[in-house]
């Protein structure tokens, strides 16, 4: 009696899951290249917020906005409120980024959105996450 070979069932199924390994290790990468942007970006608001509430009595709106395109030229869409007679400073910011996936599609897929508010209180710097 003739056995056969399992080789050829084998590299059958290898061929068809190897793509599939390959595009979720790709999507694991892409998220957390977005988690990593998206926490760049807090970052950079609250490093505006922290430069605003220190200069808040020099009207500080331009200066602010220099140091938005300073630490990241890719912003696209920034607010900036300062109410210098409460001591509060509120920004938001938006920034669209490619993804490996989004840059074959031609899609931007990962939209991070950052608002904080900054307050004076009892001569300490308080930021807080404010509404997105």
């Amino acid at each position: 009696m003739n056995r056969l070979s399992n080789k050829g069932q084998s590299l059958a199924i290898f061929v068809i899951f190897v793509p599939f390994f390959i595009m979720l290790g790709t999507f694991v990468v892409d998220l957390g290249f977005a988690k990593y942007n998206s926490g760049k970006l807090n970052e950079l608001t609250k490093m505006i917020i922290r430069y605003g509430m220190n200069h808040i009595d020099e009207d500080p709106y331009h200066e602010m906005v220099d140091l938005i395109y300073q630490n990241d030229d890719e912003i696209d869409n920034y607010k900036i409120e300062i109410d210098p007679l409460n001591k509060v400073v509120k920004v938001s910011m938006d920034k669209a980024t490619n993804g490996f996936f989004g840059s074959i599609i031609g899609k931007e897929i990962y939209k991070e959105k950052s608002s904080y508010v900054g307050r004076i209180d009892n001569e300490r710097i308080i930021i807080e996450e404010g509404a997105k």
